[in-house]
């Protein structure tokens, strides 16, 4: 049975449980359908070898929004995805026991200890030309419950860090990809996670650092207790700093605040300029101010 949205996203949407998809009414429409296969995440994952009960880590939907929103939102050089990822993890042959198994109201393979869960591949914004300042990215949780890793790298050495967090929030709550920070997104939790962000659509993202140190540093592991999860240190980085855990703050100036659906600044389109001028708000656009520290 289809599950509706609408009310979390601000948008005519239903989550579609046995695709692990979503779908929408007529007067949305939706740019581009991206799925990450298992083939592709294994050149970013723990173990190169992995294999999974789904070839489907996650789908994104690139450029959604309502048709009649589509002229006010290209004008600003703005877009609006989602992102879905079910729950899973990772496993290696060497880790296989047998056949995979999903069982009902339980993580998918449960009990296999320091497995990575399912999560993107990772990637870095660029600096704005004319600027000493990257892109930011705005996230906010519809369904289920995230964990976004963000790192900040040494200049010139992705494979020295500075700084790591780890942002744990769930339905309503908005997570800020502050610039300079590269970010992955993880579901471990035993349902699924549906996201929505709005990016400025002026640049690439940079995904061959975390394909080369295969993720981010720190990788997301489920332990041997169940439900339980663990943080283990990514060894093919040089350095790796402790990991510090961030719950989001509301940021009113910028339009962040729990109770309202993030699509809504689609009629408040002046409020999301920090993601296309981030050089103008770089008293906002810290970790300091964005998070609280747990």
């Amino acid at each position: 049975m289809l599950q509706s949205l609408e009310r979390r996203a601000g948008l005519p949407i239903a989550f579609n449980p046995t695709a692990n998809s979503i779908e929408w009414q007529a007067g949305v429409s939706c740019e581009q359908t991206r799925i990450r296969s298992l083939t592709e995440m294994r050149a970013y994952i723990r173990e190169a070898d992995a294999i999974s009960p789904t070839d489907a880590i996650y789908t994104v939907y690139r450029n959604l929004r309502r048709t009649a929103d589509t002229e006010a939102i290209q004008a600003t050089g703005l877009r609006y995805d989602l992102t879905v990822i079910p729950p899973g993890v990772f496993l290696s042959n060497s880790h296989s026991r047998g056949p995979i198994r999903i069982a009902e109201g339980r993580r998918p393979e449960a009990g296999y200890s320091h497995a990575e869960f399912f999560r993107t591949a990772g990637h870095y914004h660029p600096v704005k030309a004319g600027t000493a300042i990257a892109y930011p990215e705005v996230y906010e949780v519809i369904s289920g419950r995230a964990y976004w890793l963000l790192q900040k790298p040494r200049a010139g050495d992705p494979a020295r860090l500075e700084e790591m967090y780890v942002v744990e929030a769930g339905p309503g709550e908005k997570a800020l990809m502050t610039p300079g920070f590269g970010h992955i997104s993880v579901n471990p939790f035993g349902e699924p996670l549906v996201m929505a962000n709005w990016i400025s659509s002026a640049f690439t993202y940079d995904y061959k650092p975390f394909e080369r140190l295969r993720g981010g540093g720190y990788w997301v592991l489920e332990a041997a207790a169940t439900d339980a999860i663990e943080f283990e240190r990514n060894a093919n980085y040089r350095e790796v700093p402790e990991l510090k855990k961030l719950r989001p703050k509301e940021v009113p100036e910028l339009g962040l605040i729990r109770s309202q659906p993030l699509y809504q600044l689609s009629h408040e389109l002046g409020k999301l300029r920090f993601l296309s001028h981030p050089e103008e708000f770089v008293d906002i656009l810290t970790i300091e101010k964005c998070y609280r520290t747990l």
